[in-house]
């Protein structure tokens, strides 16, 4: 299974990216919202984990490119540092599969990637 992780920190992508390779996932990043996008069409993920804040086009954007632009119903995960609702709230309302808060719990990560796969197995 193949997963994109967007993050402008990357020190998260970078510990992300290696817990999810360890459990066997393909997994890319990318540094920026755009990066994302282009990283979208080229890896044809089969999960996105992307931070709401970042630059060039923020995780909100992203999102909207994956679910209007390109219609894709894949898996998405917010991770945000965050404490506004609102982030949360409007991720929901453009069909994000799970949001966890940072800083993030690594193996609590690996736990819903692991359930954002089984779920959509599921609903195939």
């Amino acid at each position: 299974m193949k997963i994109l992780a967007m993050d402008d920190q990357l020190l998260v992508t970078f510990s992300v990216q290696r817990i999810l390779s360890n459990r066997g996932y393909t997994v890319a990043t990318a540094s920026d919202g755009l990066e994302g996008v282009k990283l979208f069409e080229q890896f044809g993920p089969d999960l996105v984990i992307v931070d709401y804040q970042m630059p060039k086009m923020n995780g909100v954007e992203v999102i909207e490119y994956i679910r209007t632009k390109k219609m894709s119903n894949i898996p998405i995960l917010i991770l945000s540092g965050s404490t506004d609702e609102a982030i949360k709230e409007k991720g929901f309302e453009l069909g994000i599969a799970d949001y966890l808060a940072k800083p993030v719990d690594l193996h609590q990560l690996v736990g819903r990637v692991s359930a954002l796969f089984e779920r959509a197995k599921i609903a195939i």
